[in-house]
């Protein structure tokens, strides 16, 4: 009997929990920390290389009250996370990128776009891939170095199957 030369393993990773998103964003960042005196909150702003500016102490809490009251992050206790490295769009500050950092093991990190109207910050997209897309526009998707595939991209449902994909089967319909 000859054995294989060589063998491979392959494990896989099940997240038990609730996930926001698992990757991270792509663009450089480091951390400056503020103190607001007034508040007794602290500010933790990603520094982004790209066109932005720190929010005020009073957006940076209104942020936050807003991500936190969002029916994206409803799923999630409060107490799960940290909103932090919040910025504005330098091309138009009523539009803010921020983090959602785990304090616990069972939730996955995550990115969120906020929009402020007339009834003040509204988190409007929560995730990593494709943020921004289709929500905000160019010119903040460009200082939040956010990526987007070009209008004219082929979605994914029309690409081919690989040829080993197994056929779509229809539900069962019920009578």
């Amino acid at each position: 009997m000859v054995l294989p030369a060589v063998t491979l393993v392959t494990a896989g990773v099940v997240t038990v929990g609730t996930a926001f998103a698992c990757p991270g964003s792509s663009a450089p960042l480091s951390s400056t920390t503020t103190a607001s005196p007034r508040s007794g909150a602290v500010v933790a702003t990603s520094v982004r290389e790209s066109d932005t500016v720190p929010p005020s102490a009073a957006d940076a809490a209104a942020i936050v009250r807003a991500v936190k009251a969002s029916p994206y992050t409803s799923a999630v206790p409060a107490n799960q996370y940290e909103v932090t490295g919040t910025v504005l769009a330098s091309s138009d500050p009523t539009w803010a990128y921020t983090e959602l950092h785990p304090t616990v093991e069972d939730v996955d990190r995550a990115e969120g776009v906020l929009h402020r109207g007339t009834g003040g910050w509204e988190l409007v997209q929560l995730g990593t891939y494709e943020l921004g897309c289709g929500v905000a526009p160019e010119a903040v998707l460009r200082d939040f170095r956010l990526a987007c595939p070009p209008p004219d991209a082929a979605p994914e449902a029309d690409a081919p199957a690989a040829p080993d994909a197994a056929p779509a089967t229809e539900p069962a319909r019920s009578a």
